[in-house]
């Protein structure tokens, strides 16, 4: 069974101005009627979260009374400091490098990446440089294809995102593209990416 989420992530706020942009993007949904500006511990697992609002069937894509699961979805959490999301699956899929954009897949046919067809070097190098940005420090990763370095935070992540400021809609349906288009206005037109979890 599980519990499922979906994050939505800001790459571009740094660790001192997130509480603040994040109020403004509570803010901004508060005043559309998608959450409610009170916490709530039931609204969040493990958490305090804001609870839904009237308008949150225009958030999702499949609106149905009640939503997909016959109940209404939980609320939003706001969640402040460096992490790693992946919706807890451990699930990037593969990193683009910033500087010559080449992409480097972690998973593809076994006459490529071996007989698990995993590219277990390259998942490690990637998770092990994003454990170390997130307890504070700087971590580069190697391009395999220029033979540059360049910060972990840099490289594009499929399926995950190292961020400070991240949005955790829970047991909601899937957002509309719009919810991600607030957000982003929210912040100043910071870049926003998103991504399925369960736990």
């Amino acid at each position: 069974m599980g519990t499922y989420y979906q994050w939505v992530a800001d790459l571009d706020a740094t660790d001192e101005e997130a509480g603040a942009l994040g109020q403004r993007v509570v803010d901004d949904l508060v005043r559309r009627g998608v959450v409610l500006p009170g916490l709530s511990s039931e609204a969040a697992l493990g958490g305090q979260g804001h609870p839904v609002g009237p308008a949150w069937p225009e958030t999702v894509e499949h609106p149905v009374p009640g939503g997909v699961s016959g109940e209404p979805p939980w609320g939003l959490e706001v969640r402040l400091g460096r992490e790693v999301h992946d919706g807890a699956q451990y699930s990037v899929e593969a990193v683009t490098c910033p500087r010559c954009s080449v992409r480097r897949p972690f998973y593809g046919p076994p006459d490529e990446l071996g007989p698990t067809g995993t590219d277990e070097a390259g998942l490690r190098a990637f998770y092990e440089a994003a454990a170390t940005w997130r307890d504070g420090g700087e971590a580069d990763l190697a391009c395999a294809a220029c033979g540059t370095t360049a910060p972990v935070t840099r490289w594009q992540a499929e399926g995950a995102a190292l961020a400070s400021l991240v949005f955790v809609f829970w047991e909601w349906d899937e957002l509309r593209p719009e919810v991600l288009r607030w957000i982003a206005d929210a912040t100043g037109g910071h870049r926003i990416v998103d991504g399925p979890g369960k736990v």
